[in-house]
């Protein structure tokens, strides 16, 4: 009788041990809201840096803005716990020596309706089971200054 005891307390805490684990990954992961999302890759395209980066930002207003790699962009969106519905409103008509990033990810926003999972701090857009974009993270610590996820810990 003791050794099923022992069994039983040492299978608890396993799981509240397996349990914690799984809450911690969860805190580490950045919010939908207030992070700058920076665009790393649309439709299996890598996407090249520089000064005007494609990005998407979620308001606490459900209102998201953004630049496509030349012109801004803006909406409204709602969601859920694993889902993501994205009301485009319009962009910026700037003419850019290269349009086809923004092309492509105007069209990954338009698809309007997603799944996404964040993962620390790189979230990811699904749609129809294809990853669409994904993202890297920058926490939002007030309008004018940025900072890194890793570099808050």
């Amino acid at each position: 009788m003791n050794k099923t005891i022992l069994l039983g307390l040492i299978i608890m805490i396993s799981i509240f041990s397996l349990s914690a684990k799984t809450r911690k990954k969860n805190i580490d992961n950045l919010p939908l809201m207030n992070t700058k999302w920076v665009l790393e890759e649309v439709f299996e395209t890598v996407v090249t840096h520089n000064n005007d980066t494609a990005f998407i930002t979620f308001s606490e207003n459900y209102k998201f803005s953004g630049n496509l790699s030349c012109n801004l962009f803006f909406g409204e969106f709602s969601y859920g716990k694993k889902r993501l519905k994205l009301d485009y409103f319009g962009a910026t008509k700037k003419y850019c020596k290269d349009m086809s990033l923004e092309e492509l990810f105007l069209k990954a926003i338009k698809l309007d309706k997603f799944t996404y999972f964040i993962n620390r701090n790189t979230m990811f857009f699904f749609h129809k089971k294809n990853m669409v974009c994904k993202f890297e993270g920058k926490l939002i610590v007030n309008e004018n200054l940025e900072e890194n996820h890793e570099d808050s810990n």
